[in-house]
């Protein structure tokens, strides 16, 4: 069974269930998805039937946006193991059709919903970023705003913006990219997050990053 307390120590300033959601992306992040599977089996002993159906539900949505932290293999594994973890009376509550269609696809409306959420992150940044990265690769700065944030970061119809933020930080902790954790911590906060969820985000990480090295020794 999952000892859970540190995690709730840790994650204390973030409510239920998004400590725990925070927590399975940084599982995620760190290559353990164990840790998703013993964290689901102990969130089905803490929480209600309704509060479980939205435990997975957020937990689903941060996975596959971190799919542009984090990456595709990743995901796969860690959304395996939280799926394969839960009880089948919660999996009959869960949507069986995808939110995403061909209709929430107008270029121009997306690219633009990115670039508001690119401007909501980096603020008096975002411009020098654009012009950083369209210098090393045009295509890269064209991908990164219109398909990474327009169609996956910026679309909050699950999880909304401060909480993809606070759930960047867990991604991006255990990839030991300070920079880029530095800019998403500072996001965050620009994003509506106290510095209390922020550093509770961190926190949560850093055991995660402990306990995933523990399962490895």
């Amino acid at each position: 069974m999952y000892n859970i307390s540190q995690l709730n120590a840790a994650g204390a300033a973030l409510g239920l269930p998004l400590r725990y959601v925070v927590a399975v992306t940084a599982m995620a992040a760190a290559n353990a998805p164990e840790l998703v599977t013993k964290l689901t089996c102990a969130c089905e002993h803490l929480l209600s039937a309704s509060e479980m159906v939205q435990f997975v539900e957020l937990s689903r949505e941060s996975l596959l946006k971190m799919v542009t932290t984090i990456g595709t293999p990743r995901i796969i594994n860690s959304t395996a193991a939280l799926m394969d973890a839960v009880p089948e009376t919660i999996k009959e509550r869960l949507p069986k059709t995808s939110l995403r269609c061909k209709d929430d696809y107008n270029y121009d409306a997306i690219r633009q919903r990115g670039l508001d959420m690119w401007k909501g992150v980096y603020s008096k940044q975002a411009e020098k970023l654009e012009g950083k990265i369209g210098g090393w690769y045009p295509d890269l700065l064209e991908v990164i705003q219109t398909d990474l944030y327009g169609r996956i970061l910026s679309d909050c119809r699950i999880l909304d913006a401060k909480s993809t933020e606070l759930c960047t930080i867990g991604a991006l902790f255990p990839s030991n990219v300070p920079a880029q954790l530095k800019s998403h911590v500072i996001g965050a906060g620009r994003l509506g997050a106290s510095s209390d969820e922020i550093e509770a985000a961190k926190a949560i990480a850093k055991l995660v990053c402990i306990q995933a090295t523990a399962l490895r020794d």
